[in-house]
């Protein structure tokens, strides 16, 4: 299991690398050709595509995963299923279109966009039965091959449709082209194809699991984009798009790198079944060395918002560099709270995951609101430390379902806190102290490369064992990356 979840680290890494890069660049590429309002109307959107993509296939990708012993016709129904909710929440989507442009203003731009997202949720659901299976056996070279596919495509897509004048609909045309060209590589590579049978019963089975799990997605979803929402609506596309620049630069950027443990918990704890001892010592393992890896970079990002601001987006953009700051204890709390969801999942509870998404939006709403009347800074900086609320209800349920006792999870954290706390305050004193230099790549790469050795030593001086722990895993990951090409054949 550890070999094989090491080689699972190596390849996903590599396509969330390239992933988290794309997702990074077109924000700053609307950012310099257009605005922040722009900038702004590309969130509304982001925000609308993500809430869609959760009815599609009705959360049956995960009830394969959670099966143990899904058979041909199990699958198959399942993957009508698919074709059929996607078909549906394309459909929705498209005609909606209007209506869900009235929430980004009504601007018509909007509304080509979410057509050509009806497109993308049709084709998506034709491919979730082909990557649950890869997944399922861990064959993430596969399945990173096929996104490292798509990517290129959406890029030059993208470029393509931008160079052509349409700087705005490049964004739903570069969607397209990644869902098309990474869904047809995962169909190859599956290998795995439907047959003419479908089962009313075995379909119900999926759905018992999959429509609660959806449920929860949904909420969830509508949770994580309701504040993009809230704040449009309360100080409008503008303050939006400087949110949204913010947010690419620190919390959404670490945020695409750590899919990592999201496509690997979920069918690595499912793999473990009942045994709640081992799912513990695999759980806590991965959180720990995840947290010790983004961490670091959340910091490194606070301490140099303001140079990575000017340097990504340009001056007329720094209003958004305290916005990144500020953000630092969210992304922080993200780096382990977003694997809840594996932990509901795995062990067939979709219904706790439920109640939880249906607690969150509530609480987003408070923490905006709490802040609100110190404008858009006081909500962001209100939404980022109140947060720690969530955190913990979240993180008691989950535990609750491997056993965890969060004395021992707590525990598990005290020396990687330790660490951060000291890079931290050791980092922002070295660049307190330094002579002001214009910003510039290569100064921000020497400054880079100086933070990672302050690192590792402090991680030594603080821990040896766990020095010697995390990064024997990362060396382990790149040995082992070969038992990816040895997966079993379904």
């Amino acid at each position: 299991m550890r070999e094989r979840s090491l080689a699972s680290v190596f390849w996903v890494l590599a396509a969330n690398v390239v992933r988290a890069g794309t997702f990074f660049a077109i924000p700053v590429l609307i950012a310099w050709i257009t605005g922040p309002v722009e900038l702004g109307l590309a969130q509304i959107a982001y925000g609308v595509y993500a809430i869609a993509l959760t009815f599609v296939g009705l959360g049956t990708k995960s009830a394969v995963l959670q099966h143990p012993d899904a058979n041909a016709t199990y699958l198959s129904s399942v993957f009508y299923v698919n074709v059929l909710s996607g078909m549906a929440t394309g459909a929705a989507v498209a005609l909606a279109a209007p209506w869900l442009a009235a929430i980004g203003h009504s601007d018509p731009r909007l509304i080509l966009a979410f057509r050509w997202m009806g497109l993308v949720c049709v084709v998506s659901s034709l491919t979730l039965v082909q990557s649950a299976l890869l997944a399922r056996r861990l064959a993430f070279r596969a399945l990173s091959m096929a996104e490292l596919a798509g990517l290129a495509a959406a890029v030059l897509a993208g470029l393509a449709v931008a160079a052509a004048g349409g700087r705005f609909s490049a964004l739903a045309a570069a969607a397209a082209a990644h869902v098309v060209v990474s869904s047809a590589a995962v169909w190859v590579a599956g290998r795995w194809r439907p047959l003419l049978r479908f089962s009313a019963s075995e379909a119900r089975q999926a759905l018992r699991f999959g429509v609660t799990a959806t449920a929860a997605s949904f909420v969830n979803s509508l949770a994580g984009q309701f504040e993009r929402f809230l704040l449009s609506s309360l100080f409008g596309p503008a303050a939006l798009g400087f949110y949204g620049a913010a947010r690419n630069v620190n919390r959404d950027a670490l945020r695409n790198l750590m899919r990592v443990s999201d496509e690997i918990l979920l069918p690595g704890l499912a793999s473990l079944g009942g045994q709640k001892h081992r799912a513990r010592g695999y759980y806590l393992q991965a959180l720990r060395f995840e947290f010790l890896t983004f961490a670091p970079a959340a910091v490194f990002i606070a301490v140099f918002a303001r140079d990575l601001v000017l340097l990504v987006y340009g001056p007329s953009w720094l209003p958004a560099a305290p916005l990144v700051q500020l953000l630092t204890p969210l992304v922080l709390f993200t780096i382990t709270n977003h694997t809840i969801g594996a932990v509901f999942l795995s062990a067939g509870r979709p219904d706790v995951q439920l109640r939880w998404s249906l607690l969150s939006i509530p609480l987003v709403g408070i923490y905006v609101a709490a802040g609100a009347k110190w404008g858009l800074s006081g909500a962001v900086a209100s939404l980022s430390a109140l947060e720690v609320v969530g955190w913990s209800i979240s993180h008691a349920m989950a535990n609750k379902l491997i056993g965890l006792p969060f004395r021992q999870f707590a525990r598990t954290f005290v020396t990687p806190l330790a660490v951060i706390a000291a890079f931290g305050a050791v980092l922002a004193g070295a660049r307190h102290a330094a002579a002001p230099v214009s910003p510039s790549w290569p100064v921000l790469a020497a400054w880079g490369l100086a933070a990672l050795a302050l690192y590792a030593a402090v991680l030594h001086a603080a821990d040896r064992r766990l020095s010697r722990e995390y990064w024997g895993a990362l060396v382990d990951g790149l040995r082992s990356r070969s038992a990816a090409a040895r997966e079993p054949r379904s």
